[in-house]
């Protein structure tokens, strides 16, 4: 999709990947490629330099859990690192589900700003929701019958007043049109800005403060290049942008402009639009995009290895769990570890001394219960999640009072809790026996 910019990125991590455990000098190599694949992109550079040092960082000073390599260690480091400018995850976009839904776009002409009001309007007509569009463009000529012509066809009205060079009230007048009509989303379509013009600045911080809209996106062209890191700052230092739609990014268009961009307004990428039709406009999802980017295949499961392996308890820990000592945040660790292996009782058949003689009733896991206890727990104190304070009856009172629940639930975690800890015990009796507890690696525990 980036074409350039994913071809320089996925030939220098290549190297990692088909080479061996990755030493200082490979991930120096790797970090030098990375920068000036990025720079050739028109990546800012600071940007690019910091996004660089973290992956060289992180890479040669992070301590791997046991069972994870250097290599797929090193992939997710920039996979993150590359995502953490993106938004790290998807934002779908938000529409009122009660109330009318007022989203204003703004960005600098010729940013395809009014073609992806087109798209945006069929994008939410096909999610059940009646759509309008307001017009305050009277900058550019031509611009409400443009809007127009490319909204009758989806049967989207469009309000706007050519002669009238009064923005601000020109879209006061027609969003108050299309609420008494009751339109579900108003889309409102603003002149082109430039960070220099700071009459026309001015005049969108005034359309935003009369109609307080529910969110403002910023169009920003595709092939802009590293100006588009000065653009997006300008908007958002004037006012509060909350996502970013990337147009033309068919094409020749490097991408890295897009990326200062979004770096810069500190907000996500919500959409890109790839074409001229009213379909081309895709969500953008910064963990398939980067994975598509840098050239690795399941890098979603990649991606989970790592975080698992992360995730698990130390060797400390697993000992202390052991041992009998567990706390109540650690059981509910565990049991959400249980509750992913399918059924209970056939993994308790394998503890020696349990078998099948194990009820599965001495266990409630239903999601319901699992809530329940969630919702207590968040009302503990941290001496009280770590077991460091018996929960006495003024305790046990507080906590059903503060978590909403009743004493006697309250009283049925307790039990849980010590069900657990029992099961433990048991577990690490038979451990020599070949157990394979869940949560804790082979070997861990010696």
């Amino acid at each position: 999709m980036l074409g350039r910019l994913g071809s320089a990125l996925n030939n220098a991590i290549s190297k990692i990947i088909r080479g061996g455990p990755p030493d200082k000098k490979a991930i120096q190599e790797l970090k030098n490629n990375m920068l000036k694949a990025l720079l050739e992109a028109d990546v800012n550079f600071d940007i690019a330099a910091e996004v660089v040092n973290e992956v060289e960082k992180k890479s040669l000073d992070k301590e791997l859990p046991e069972g994870l390599s250097r290599k797929k260690s090193v992939l997710s480091i920039i996979h993150d690192e590359l995502t953490k400018f993106l938004g790290t995850k998807f934002y779908p976009l938000t529409l009122n589900p009660d109330k009318p839904t007022i989203i204003e776009l703004v960005g600098i002409q010729g940013s395809g700003k009014t073609t992806t009001i087109a798209k945006l309007s069929k994008y939410i007509k096909k999610r059940g929701k009646k759509v309008s569009v307001v017009t305050a463009d009277n900058f550019r000529p031509g611009a409400f019958e443009q809007l127009q012509q490319l909204c009758e066809p989806l049967d989207v009205p469009v309000y706007g007043e050519p002669d009238n060079k009064n923005a601000v009230k020109i879209t006061t007048d027609g969003v108050k049109k299309f609420l008494d009509e009751k339109y579900n989303v108003i889309l409102i379509d603003t002149a082109g800005r430039h960070k220099e013009e700071k009459s026309l600045l001015k005049e969108m911080k005034e359309i935003s403060d009369k109609i307080k809209p529910d969110e403002i996106i910023l169009v920003i062209d595709g092939n802009l290049g590293q100006t588009a890191y000065d653009q997006a700052l300008a908007f958002a230092n004037t006012t509060k942008i909350g996502s970013i739609i990337v147009t033309k990014m068919d094409g020749s268009a490097k991408g890295g402009g897009c990326l200062s961009a979004a770096a810069a307004a500190k907000v996500p990428i919500k959409f890109i639009g790839d074409g001229e039709g009213v379909d081309a406009l895709e969500e953008f999802n910064p963990t398939s995009f980067v994975g598509r980017l840098i050239g690795v295949g399941d890098l979603e499961g990649l991606l989970k290895e790592v975080r698992d392996l992360e995730t698990l308890p130390s060797k400390e820990e697993a000992m202390s769990m052991l041992s009998g000592k567990i706390s109540y945040r650690q059981m509910m660790e565990l049991l959400d570890s249980f509750g992913s292996m399918g059924s209970m009782k056939r993994m308790m058949s394998m503890i020696p001394g349990l078998g099948m003689s194990f009820d599965e009733d001495m266990f409630d896991l239903s999601k319901e219960n699992m809530k329940r206890f969630k919702v207590i727990m968040s009302s503990m104190t941290d001496g009280e999640l770590d077991g460091k304070v018996k929960l006495s009856s003024s305790r046990i009172q507080r906590l059903a009072q503060g978590s909403g629940r009743s004493i006697a639930e309250v009283k049925e975690l307790i039990n849980q809790h010590k069900t657990v800890t029992n099961l433990v015990k048991r577990m690490r009796k038979g451990r020599r026996g070949g157990l394979q507890i869940p949560g804790i690696p082979p070997g861990l525990l010696g």
